[in-house]
This record gives C-alpha cells, sequence and structure tokens, in this order.
C-alpha cells in the first residue's frame, strides 16, 4: 500500500467515525441494554461513548468495518480479498447483534452509511488531487473547520481537530519530506515505537498542560494530526529510519503523489 492510499483510508475512515459520532448524538436513540428479552455481554465496548446508552443508532462497528475492509477491497481489486472482507464486515456487524447492543436498523443504517462516506470519499479525493495545490491546502484548512462548526461536541471537536493538523501535515511532508516507505523491518519496528510514543506523551502530557475547554480540545489533536502525518515522517527522515525521495532524486510528479 503506498503513503497516499494510506492517508487516504486513514482520512476517510476518521470522516466515517465523525459522521458516527455526529448521528448518535443526534439521534439519541437508546440501546436494547437492560430492554426484557434482550440479554447482552460485553457491554463494556458499548460504554466508550458520552452519550451511552442513548448512542444506538448507528451502530459504529458495522460503519467502521464497512469504511475500513470496502476501501482495502476496493483499493486491492482482488476476488478473494472482497469475499473475505464481505465475510468480516458481516462477521463484525452481527456480533453486535448477537451481543444485544445494538437493534437490527443500526446495524443495517451503518453498513449503508459506510458505503455512502466510501463512495463519497473516494470521488472526493479524485476531485481534490486534481485541484492546485492553494486549493488543496484551503480544503485542507476549511473541510475540518466547518466540521467543527456542524458538530461542537466534544467527539466533534477532537475528530475535526485531527483532521486539520493531518491534512496541512500531508501537504507539507508531500513539498518538504517526502518520506519513502522502503526501508528494513527494524526500522519500521523503531519509527513506530517513536511515533506511538508521541502520540500519547502528545495526547497525556498536552491534556495536563491545557485547560479544560474544547477550543484547547481542538489544538491538541491539530498537534497530534501535525504530529504523526508530519513531523514524525520528517524526524523518521533525520534518524535514517527512512528516506527521503527528495535524497533519492525521485521527482514529485513521477509519485503521483495527489491530495488527501
Amino acid at each position: 500500500m503506498s503513503k497516499k492510499t494510506g492517508f487516504r483510508l486513514f482520512y476517510i475512515f476518521l470522516v466515517s467515525v465523525y459522521v458516527n459520532a455526529l448521528i448518535k448524538i443526534y439521534t439519541g436513540h437508546p440501546r436494547p441494554v437492560g430492554v426484557e428479552g434482550i440479554h447482552s455481554i460485553f457491554v463494556s465496548s458499548a460504554e466508550v461513548g458520552s452519550h451511552y446508552p442513548y448512542d444506538s443508532f448507528p451502530s459504529g462497528h458495522a460503519q467502521g468495518s464497512t469504511t475500513l475492509w470496502g476501501y482495502l477491497a476496493y483499493v486491492l481489486n482482488k476476488p478473494w480479498f472482497w469475499v473475505v472482507s464481505v465475510i468480516l464486515i458481516f462477521c463484525i456487524s452481527f456480533s453486535r447483534l448477537y451481543a444485544g447492543l445494538h437493534w437490527p436498523i443500526d446495524v443495517a443504517a451503518g453498513i449503508l452509511i459506510g458505503i455512502i462516506v466510501l463512495v463519497a470519499g473516494f470521488r472526493a479525493a479524485q476531485t481534490v488531487s486534481q485541484l492546485p495545490v492553494c486549493l488543496q491546502w484551503l480544503l485542507a484548512a476549511g473541510f475540518p473547520l466547518l466540521l467543527l462548526v456542524v458538530f461542537r461536541e466534544p467527539e466533534g471537536v477532537k475528530y475535526a481537530g485531527f483532521l486539520l493538523g493531518a491534512g496541512a501535515a500531508y501537504l507539507v511532508e508531500q513539498r518538504y519530506v517526502q518520506m519513502n516507505l522502503r526501508t528494513a523491518v527494524w526500522k519500521k519496528a523503531i519509527a513506530f515505537l517513536i511515533g506511538m510514543a508521541g502520540i500519547i506523551a502528545l495526547q497525556t502530557g498536552l491534556k495536563i498542560i491545557f485547560p479544560t475547554y474544547l477550543l484547547a480540545d481542538f489544538l491538541r489533536y491539530t498537534i497530534m494530526g501535525i504530529w504523526g502525518i508530519g513531523l514524525a515522517p520528517w524526524i523518521f527522515v533525520k534518524l535514517g529510519l527512512y528516506p527521503s525521495d527528495l535524497d533519492m532524486g525521485t521527482p514529485l510528479a513521477q509519485k503521483s503523489v495527489g491530495a488527501p
């Protein structure tokens, strides 16, 4: 998988999570947990949202699995992988019904919304990649800010911040870093540890430093997005963990990098 493909997966998946949280909060549909005749298990997996138990519709697991495995199946375009992806989506979605954590309509809607987000995401990515860089910058900043205005709950603020930081960092990375993914496995392992350590440090450290305001959460997650997509790759290149196409003499135009 190329870096561009991986970033598009990350971006579309995060947008899907945002949409799921937005609909959950504004519909406020109660889960079947505690309803007479329904035995719910693994309830802790449903208690992560801030509006539990009024966050049943749509199923996040059904929508998330559809977004993830649907994206990979479309990109790889292998018949056997399509079969595997459909089976995984079905099993993950059905497990939420079996566990008594969702109603059938929640799961069906989650799958449908996941498909809609995927189709819209692919079309948007193809369109944006053809735009001038100045317009790509405008969208990288404007789209998350629009999401922030629409969904000003804690979840929406965090997702919008992460998308803002990640989108801007991606454009900077493609212009000034151009990290090449070909490197030794042990170097990838070290880079992974550094990257995760940075994310954890920023998430916990900035939470202590910043005040408990939504704007502070937005800034914190923006910084985390910048770290994960832009700053960490720059550090990896400087440490020699990954090569840079700038040093290898690979013209940016030949790589068809595109935009998020």
